[in-house]
């Protein structure tokens, strides 16, 4: 390409001005081209890398943030659930605590019972009316403040694992589906958690206590059958004497050797059913107690030993010496000569010596206004004034006085009014077959 300077005046040589002239090739500027392109695609491509990495620090910077705060919500969550959790064994040791004091209550309760029955038992037992009886099963007592424990396992058991597990690499957020697993659960095997092995364990003391408490009543009302049916017998037995078996009973002697201030025991028959029985108990202990008391009181044992062979009874009879009617006044035993002769009640010697047709005779004085007499003895062997028992020999079977022959004549009297021995006799029969 060639470039030409214009036509014009001519100027003095001195100010001639040069020009050169400069040919660029067409290489030169598709190289400045490709170059300038370079540089242009350079730069938009160092523009973009730097807007692409802002954009891939912020996603990442956001995704961080997420994760962090999906994080911080499981944290929070985690700690919620522990508190819950806390709270829950908190009430839970409470009602273990309150449940533990409630049944060592109950437990004193029938510690207490459990004495009022084998009192019970042991005096009906002592006065002969009822067998031993069988021992009511008692439980362990607890104390208020001892732990429960169940296999090992104590009501204050922790309720979290004491190792911290590490938090998981994508925590889940709050109410996302997922599936918790028990850490009572260990396999195909599961372990029972210690809540429920303490309250097994409260269960099964529970009705322990209730077992016991069954067994206590039930003692009581065999104890009042038994009672009811001695009672009934008792007095079937002492009418046959013809005398007021209740009246007599109900005036019967205080036993020797005891004593203290009276303290009435009150219960309170509403209270519940064992209080109802004891009280319905009570009453009919006393009416059997009394008529057994004023069975031993009465002379109701045979004079002698062995089975006997009455010879005469009492009432109208043929006189043997006279042969006209007469009154007899008691029974005759017809025994051997020395055969022994034995009181039959309690009771004091008032008369020891040989008394016109009864010979020797020895009169014995007993409870209740009621005498007995024991005539035409070959050997007296008590003395006046002498306290004796029932079964003690007081004298030997002879023929003094107005008699035919060896024999015992036995008297009893109310009041000194001569009565059938024979009614006492049968009496003492039937109480026999009670013992």
């Amino acid at each position: 390409m060639t470039h030409s300077a214009s036509t014009g005046p001519a100027l003095p040589v001195s100010g001639l001005v040069t020009h050169k002239t400069y040919t660029i090739r067409r290489s030169t500027v598709v190289l400045g081209l490709a170059w300038l392109a370079l540089t242009t695609a350079g730069s938009g491509s160092a523009g973009w890398y730097i807007l692409s990495k802002d954009d891939l620090a912020a996603r990442l910077i956001a995704r961080e943030t997420s994760r962090q705060y999906a994080y911080e919500d499981r944290i929070a969550a985690l700690r919620a659930d522990v508190d819950r959790l806390a709270s829950r064994a908190l009430l839970d040791q409470d009602g273990v605590e309150a449940r533990v004091d409630e049944l060592a209550t109950r437990q004193a309760e029938l510690e207490s019972r459990q004495s009022l029955v084998t009192a019970l038992a042991d005096t009906l037992q002592a006065g002969g009316i009822v067998t031993a009886p069988k021992t009511p099963f008692r439980a362990r007592m607890i104390q208020p403040d001892e732990p429960v424990r169940a296999s090992g396992v104590t009501s204050f058991a922790p309720i979290m694992p004491t190792k911290p597990t590490p938090a998981p690499e994508q925590p889940t957020l709050r109410g996302a589906n997922e599936t918790r697993t028990s850490p009572w659960h260990s396999g195909e095997a599961e372990i029972q958690p210690p809540a429920k092995r303490v309250e097994a364990a409260l269960t099964h003391l529970d009705r322990a206590i209730a077992k016991t408490a069954g067994a206590q009543l039930a003692a009581l009302k065999d104890m009042d059958e038994t009672l009811a049916e001695s009672q009934k017998r008792l007095r079937g037995a002492l009418s046959e004497t013809g005398l007021d078996a209740d009246r007599l009973a109900a005036q019967g002697s205080v036993a020797k050797g005891v004593g203290g201030p009276f303290v009435p025991f009150k219960i309170n028959p509403s209270a519940g059913p064992f209080e109802a029985t004891l009280s319905a108990l009570q009453p009919r202990i006393v009416a059997v107690m009394r008529l057994r008391g004023l069975a031993e009181q009465l002379p109701l044992a045979k004079p002698m030993a062995g089975d006997v062979d009455f010879s005469s009874n009492y009432g109208y009879r043929v006189d043997p010496f006279t042969r006209g009617p007469a009154m007899h006044t008691g029974v005759d035993f017809r025994a051997e000569s020395g055969s022994p002769i034995r009181a039959t009640a309690p009771g004091r010697v008032v008369t020891a010596e040989y008394s016109g047709g009864y010979g020797n005779m020895v009169e014995i004085e007993h409870a209740n206004g009621i005498t007995t007499r024991y005539a035409h003895m070959s050997a007296i062997l008590a003395s006046v004034g002498q306290s004796v028992t029932t079964g003690t020999v007081i004298g030997r079977v002879g023929s003094t006085g107005r008699s035919t022959g060896p024999h015992l004549h036995y008297e009893t009297r109310i009041h000194d009014e001569p009565v059938d021995p024979g009614r006492f006799l049968r009496a003492g029969g039937k109480l026999a077959t009670l013992r």
